[in-house]
C-alpha cells in the first residue's frame, strides 16, 4: 500500500477513479419504482441507524480504505434536499 503525503492527486488516485467510476453502474441494483419516488409533499425524513452520519466508507479493520473525501448519506441527503429537515 502506498501512503500519501502530498495533497497533489497521484497517478494511481487517477487510475483508481476510473475504474470504479466504470465499475459502480455495472453493480447498481434498479428497484421498480411504483410512484413512490420522488418523494413529493415531504415535509421531514428520519434517517435511522448510526450509518446515516457516521457512514463507513469501505468496512473496518483490515478493509478500512483511506480516502481524501467521502460524503456520508446525510450529507449527500442534506445536499440534494436541503430543505427538507433530516433527524
Amino acid at each position: 500500500m502506498q501512503r500519501i503525503t502530498t495533497d497533489k492527486i497521484q497517478d494511481f488516485e487517477i487510475k483508481h477513479e476510473e475504474i470504479v467510476r466504470k465499475g459502480a453502474p455495472e453493480s447498481m441494483v434498479l428497484l421498480k419504482n411504483e410512484g413512490v419516488l420522488p418523494l413529493k409533499d415531504c415535509h421531514r425524513v428520519a434517517l435511522y441507524g448510526s450509518g446515516a452520519r457516521n457512514t463507513i466508507k469501505g468496512g473496518t479493520g483490515s478493509g478500512d480504505v483511506n480516502v481524501r473525501h467521502f460524503v456520508t448519506v446525510e450529507e449527500g441527503f442534506n445536499e440534494k434536499r436541503p430543505k427538507i429537515p433530516v433527524f
